[in-house]
Protein backbone atom coordinates (compact mmCIF):
# COMPACT_ATOMS: atom_id res chain seq x y z
CA UNK A 1 0.00 0.00 0.00
CA UNK A 2 3.04 2.38 -0.07
CA UNK A 3 3.14 2.49 -3.59
CA UNK A 4 -0.71 3.68 -3.39
CA UNK A 5 0.43 6.44 -0.60
CA UNK A 6 -1.06 4.85 2.04
CA UNK A 7 0.26 5.91 5.44
CA UNK A 8 1.30 2.80 7.34
CA UNK A 9 -1.05 3.06 10.50
CA UNK A 10 -4.15 3.14 7.93
CA UNK A 11 -2.57 0.61 5.56
CA UNK A 12 -2.23 -2.03 8.85
CA UNK A 13 -5.94 -0.64 10.00
CA UNK A 14 -7.29 -1.61 6.16
CA UNK A 15 -5.66 -5.07 6.66
CA UNK A 16 -7.02 -5.56 9.87
CA UNK A 17 -4.17 -5.72 12.02
CA UNK A 18 -4.00 -5.15 15.66
CA UNK A 19 -3.00 -1.94 17.01
CA UNK A 20 -0.40 -2.06 19.51
CA UNK A 21 0.62 -0.43 22.44
CA UNK A 22 -0.75 3.24 23.14
CA UNK A 23 -2.20 3.58 20.44
CA UNK A 24 -4.22 0.51 20.08
CA UNK A 25 -5.83 1.03 24.03
CA UNK A 26 -6.43 4.58 23.47
CA UNK A 27 -7.14 5.51 20.41
CA UNK A 28 -10.77 4.30 19.26
CA UNK A 29 -11.72 5.87 16.41
CA UNK A 30 -12.41 3.76 13.44
CA UNK A 31 -10.61 5.45 10.51
CA UNK A 32 -13.55 5.23 8.24
CA UNK A 33 -13.06 7.78 5.81
CA UNK A 34 -9.15 7.05 5.20
CA UNK A 35 -9.71 3.51 5.34
CA UNK A 36 -11.94 4.18 2.40
CA UNK A 37 -9.86 6.54 0.97
CA UNK A 38 -6.92 4.01 1.28
CA UNK A 39 -8.69 1.38 -0.79
CA UNK A 40 -9.70 3.50 -3.14
CA UNK A 41 -6.18 4.96 -4.13
CA UNK A 42 -5.43 1.32 -3.88
CA UNK A 43 -7.82 0.43 -6.60
CA UNK A 44 -6.80 3.47 -8.65
CA UNK A 45 -2.97 2.10 -8.70
CA UNK A 46 -3.99 -1.68 -9.26
CA UNK A 47 -6.34 -0.01 -12.71
CA UNK A 48 -2.95 1.73 -13.54
CA UNK A 49 -0.93 -1.50 -13.86
CA UNK A 50 -3.86 -3.30 -15.45
CA UNK A 51 -4.27 -1.31 -17.95
CA UNK A 52 -1.90 1.84 -18.80
CA UNK A 53 -2.82 4.90 -19.93
CA UNK A 54 -0.74 5.27 -23.71
CA UNK A 55 0.40 8.63 -24.10
CA UNK A 56 2.78 10.68 -26.39
CA UNK A 57 4.61 8.48 -29.27
CA UNK A 58 3.99 5.25 -27.08
CA UNK A 59 3.43 2.59 -29.84
CA UNK A 60 1.72 -0.70 -28.64
CA UNK A 61 3.64 -4.12 -30.28
CA UNK A 62 1.45 -6.80 -32.10
CA UNK A 63 1.40 -9.76 -30.00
Amino acid sequence: MSRADVRPDIAERVLGHAISGVQGVYDRHHYDRQRAAALVSLSSLIGDILEPKRAGKVVAFRR
